[in-house]
């Protein structure tokens, strides 16, 4: 069933993804170009970080469900079919989830020692610390397996389904990569959101060699569980890592 104005729940649906596009894309970007506080201008407390965070794992994954529901009419198995959502061949999903984490911090490897021999301030790069430095262990474990979850289920799952469907698997890449940057623009650094765009291209591309979402939920887990752990295990030798 394609979108029609006429319909009240079309309508819904649509608000709802105008709303999400709002919150998620539009005000990090409104926050990095000073109209609206980035992260470093608001006092960070472990409620307002959570809060943040169910607000967006609600609207990432009940966006998506919405839409599929309400405009696409899908049962449930349709609607894991064009989210690319299984568990077959979970061997090979944890392949190409591990091959990415490795890939990812290799590329933050390299990038970070770049940094480091141009003299460049590396401690103005990161944005562990806004988050890790502010959370407990019960809430950095629900932050990164909840958020991670839920920005794979939007970006890499409804996203790339809908833009592959209106152009090219290309454009659906880059197109979701990018928008997945601008999303961490709420740091107020230009640098975890180039970060994040690349490991964006990343994830896009293991869910269409796997063909299975589930390898972009594992690797963002993975990736972002492994950051957190670092930066507690050893914060005091000023570890530098981007969570997505």
């Amino acid at each position: 069933m394609d979108f029609t104005p006429k319909k009240p729940l079309h309508l819904f649906a649509l608000l709802l993804f105008f709303l999400t596009i709002l919150l998620l894309i539009i005000s990090p970007i409104l926050s990095f170009i000073g109209y609206f506080p980035t992260t470093e201008d608001i006092q960070l407390t472990e409620g307002v970080i959570l809060l943040s965070s169910l607000t967006a794992i609600f609207l990432l994954i009940g966006t998506p469900l919405i839409w599929y529901a309400f405009v696409n009419n899908f049962n449930p198995s349709q609607l894991l079919t064009h989210l690319k959502l299984s568990t077959k061949n979970m061997s090979q999903t944890i392949f190409w989830a591990i091959l990415a984490v490795i890939i990812m911090y290799a590329i933050l490897f390299i990038i970070g020692i770049t940094l480091t021999l141009i003299n460049y301030k590396t401690n103005e790069i990161t944005n562990i610390q806004d988050i890790a430095g502010n959370l407990s262990i019960t809430s950095i474990l629900f932050v990164t397996i909840f958020q991670s979850s839920s920005e794979e289920f939007f970006f890499r799952g409804f996203l790339f389904d809908k833009i592959q469907t209106q152009s090219t698997q290309r454009i659906a890449i880059l197109g979701t990569a990018l928008l997945f940057g601008i999303a961490h623009l709420s740091y107020g650094k230009i640098y975890p959101a180039i970060m994040t765009m690349i490991f964006g291209i990343i994830l896009a591309v293991i869910v269409i060699k796997s063909q299975n979402l589930l390898s972009a939920i594992l690797a963002h887990i993975l990736y972002n569980g492994t950051s957190f752990a670092i930066f507690i295990i050893v914060q005091s030798y000023n570890i530098q890592a981007i969570i997505l």
